[in-house]
C-alpha cells in the first residue's frame, strides 16, 4: 500500500470534468459533484477485471427481503424476492390467521400476522404486496412442528403446552376431496388443504400472483427454545428429515413446479449438528456410520434418497440463515465479516474463527456438500444480516451481495434492515435512481487486498460493465486503478455512484472520468464508502459533471 497526497488526483478530476463540460452532448443533464468528501491522503488498489476467465449468471433473487417487519419498506429497493417467514410462522394457523409468538413475546397466541378471519389472508397479502412492488419471487412458510395456534386469546401457559385446547394439530394429508373452506371445528389444520387453497386463491407457482417457493417451517433446531409450547423437546434428525420429505411430497403433488426450501437452519451450530446436545448420540452415530462432515451432509443425503424413492425432487433449495458472529464485535470486524463466507484462510474475530475453521469458508463448504450428496440443489440464505447503523453496514451489505453473486447463491432475503443496509442493496438494483442495475453476468474480478477494498464486476445486456467497489478505510481515499485490458471492447468512460453520507445514505454521482490509457481507469473513492462504477464505450451515456467549487 502506498500513501500519497491526493491534491493532484483532485486537480486531475476537476480538469477532466471541465473538459467534458465544454464538449457536452445534446440532451445530457448536468450534475454537480462534491469535492469536500475526500481526505488529504490515499492508498492505491489495483482492481483487475478478467474477461478471459469464466463468467457466471447471477440470480436476480439475491436482491430479496423478508416481509415481516418490512411491510412499509418494500419500496426501499427494487427487490426481486420476498420471503414470508420467521418465528411467527411456525405456529401460524392458516384457517384463522392466528399465530403464536413463542418465547419472542410471552408465548402469545394472537392476531399479530393478520386481523382477518379469511383463510390464508397473510399469503393473499404477500401476493398483493409483491405485485404492488414489482417483486416476482414469493416464498412462504409451511408448518411442520406439529401444532399451531387455535385462538387469538393471548398468553399460553406452560400447563397448556400442546396437545391442548390452545393448539390445533398439524396433519400433512387429509382424506377425501378438498373443501372450499376449512373446517374450523375439527381441531386440525391440513397442509395439503392449505396449499390447495393457495393455488385456488392465487394460481399455482407458474402464475404471476402465485407462490413460487414453500419453506419447510423455520429454524427447527430452535423449536424447543422459541416454541416450547408447541415443540418442547429438541427436534431429532429423524423427525426433521422424515417430516421434510413427507411435506415436500405433498406440495409437489399439488404444484409440481413449486420449489421446496429447507431446512431453514438458524446458523453455524445447526449446520454442524442440528440440535443434538451432549446427552444425545444420534448425530455422532450417524456421522461415524456415514462419514458425514456436518449435519448438512446428512440432510442432503436423506432428501436425495427420499427423492429417488418418490420419483420427484423433494428439495430444490438448501436454505440456511446467516447472522455473522463477528459483525457485532466492532465496526472493523463488521467490515471484514463477509470474508468468512468466501475467503480461504480468513479467521474472523469470533468463536467461528477460533474453533470452526475446518468449515471456513462457509459457502464453498456448503457447495461441496451439495455437490457430493444432492447435486443440482440450489442454495438460499433466507435470513441474513451483517448489522450496522452507519456506513459500515452499507459496505458489508454491498460486499455480501457481491459474495452471493460470486458463490452462486440462488435467493437471499435480508432480515430486518435499515437505511444504511438498504442503501447497499439499492447500489445493485437502482444505482442511478432510474432503475439501472448491476449486471447479470459476473466477471472474474480481483483486488490487491480485500481487507481494504472488495470488488465484483458484471456485464449488462446493453454492453455496460458494472463494478461494485468498497473503501473500508475510515480516513484514506482509495485510489483504484481499474484494469480491463483483457477485454476486446474499448471502454472510454466511467461514472462513479457512491454511498458515503451517513446523514442520508443517498447514492450520489461523485465523478465521471475518461480513460487515460486503453481500458485502464483511475478513480478515487472517498473514505468509508461503497460505490458502483459504471463503465461504458461512450461518455455520452453519462451526465455532464461539474464540481461544487466551480
Amino acid at each position: 500500500m502506498k500513501l500519497r497526497r491526493a491534491t493532484t488526483i483532485l486537480t486531475l478530476t476537476i480538469f477532466i470534468v471541465t473538459v467534458m463540460s465544454s464538449c457536452s452532448g445534446i440532451g445530457r443533464k448536468t450534475v454537480t459533484i462534491p469535492t469536500d468528501i475526500y481526505s488529504d491522503e490515499s492508498y492505491d488498489i489495483n482492481i483487475v477485471i478478467d474477461f478471459s476467465d469464466e463468467t457466471k449468471e447471477i440470480s436476480p433473487y439475491i436482491y430479496g427481503v423478508n416481509q415481516y417487519g418490512n411491510e412499509d419498506n418494500l419500496d426501499e429497493a427494487n427487490f426481486a424476492a420476498i420471503r414470508q417467514g420467521g418465528n411467527r410462522m411456525t405456529a401460524y394457523n392458516w384457517e384463522t390467521n392466528a399465530s403464536n409468538a413463542g418465547a419472542d413475546w410471552y408465548h402469545s397466541s394472537d392476531s399479530n400476522l393478520s386481523d382477518s378471519d379469511e383463510p390464508a389472508d397473510i399469503v393473499r397479502t404477500l401476493s398483493e404486496e409483491a405485485k404492488d412492488n414489482g417483486i416476482t419471487y414469493k416464498l412462504t412458510t409451511l408448518q411442520m412442528a406439529g401444532y399451531v395456534a387455535a385462538d387469538k386469546s393471548g398468553q399460553v401457559s406452560e400447563e397448556n403446552t400442546a396437545p391442548s385446547e390452545r393448539f390445533n394439530e398439524v396433519i400433512f394429508r387429509s382424506d377425501g376431496e378438498f373443501p372450499d373452506t376449512p373446517d374450523l371445528t375439527d381441531g386440525v389444520v391440513y397442509m395439503d388443504e392449505y396449499v390447495n387453497y393457495i393455488i385456488n386463491m392465487l394460481g399455482d407457482s407458474t402464475s404471476k400472483n402465485g407462490i413460487q417457493g414453500y419453506s419447510l417451517d423455520n429454524e427447527p433446531a430452535l423449536w424447543a427454545g422459541t416454541h416450547s409450547r408447541v415443540h418442547p423437546d429438541p427436534v431429532t434428525i429423524e423427525e426433521l428429515c422424515s417430516k421434510s420429505a413427507e411435506l415436500a411430497a405433498v406440495v409437489k403433488e399439488l404444484d409440481p413446479s413449486a420449489e421446496i426450501f429447507g431446512p431453514a437452519l438458524y446458523g453455524y451450530t445447526a449446520y454442524d449438528h442440528l440440535a443434538d446436545d451432549d446427552d444425545s448420540t444420534e448425530w455422532e452415530e450417524l456421522k461415524e456410520e456415514n462419514g458425514y462432515n456436518w449435519f448438512l451432509d446428512c440432510y442432503l443425503d436423506y432428501m436425495c434418497q427420499a427423492s429417488e424413492e418418490a420419483g420427484v425432487r423433494l428439495l430444490d433449495v438448501l436454505d440456511i440463515h446467516y447472522y455473522s458472529e463477528s459483525a457485532g464485535v466492532s465496526v472493523e470486524d463488521r467490515l471484514q465479516s463477509v470474508r468468512t463466507l468466501y475467503e480461504e484462510g480468513f479467521s474472523e474475530n469470533s468463536w467461528i474463527g477460533q474453533w470452526c475453521m475446518n468449515n471456513v469458508p462457509i459457502l464453498p463448504t456448503i457447495q461441496a456438500s451439495i455437490d457430493e450428496y444432492y447435486p443440482g440443489t440450489k442454495l438460499a440464505i433466507s435470513e441474513y444480516n451483517f448489522g450496522g447503523e452507519n456506513i459500515s453496514g452499507t459496505i458489508a451489505e454491498a460486499e455480501a451481495l457481491g459474495c452471493f453473486a460470486d458463490m452462486g447463491v440462488y435467493l437471499a432475503t435480508i432480515w430486518g434492515g435499515n437505511d444504511c443496509q438498504f442503501a447497499g442493496i439499492r447500489l445493485y438494483t437502482n444505482y442511478d435512481g432510474e432503475g439501472s442495475m448491476f449486471g447479470d453476468t459476473l466477471i472474474s474480478t480481483t483486488t490487491d487486498d480485500v481487507s481494504l477494498s472488495s470488488a465484483y464486476a458484471a456485464t449488462t445486456d446493453d454492453g455496460l460493465v458494472t463494478l461494485m467497489s468498497t473503501n473500508k478505510d475510515s480516513s484514506l481515499n482509495e485510489n483504484a486503478i481499474i484494469d480491463l485490458t483483457s477485454s476486446e471492447t474499448i471502454y472510454t468512460a466511467a461514472a462513479v455512484y457512491a454511498v458515503y453520507d451517513e446523514e442520508t445514505y443517498e447514492i450520489q454521482l461523485i465523478n465521471v472520468v475518461e480513460s487515460t490509457d486503453t481500458n485502464v481507469f483511475e478513480i478515487t473513492l472517498p473514505p468509508y464508502c461503497a460505490a458502483m462504477v459504471v463503465l461504458s464505450e461512450d461518455v455520452s451515456d453519462f451526465p455532464i459533471v461539474i464540481t461544487d467549487s466551480e
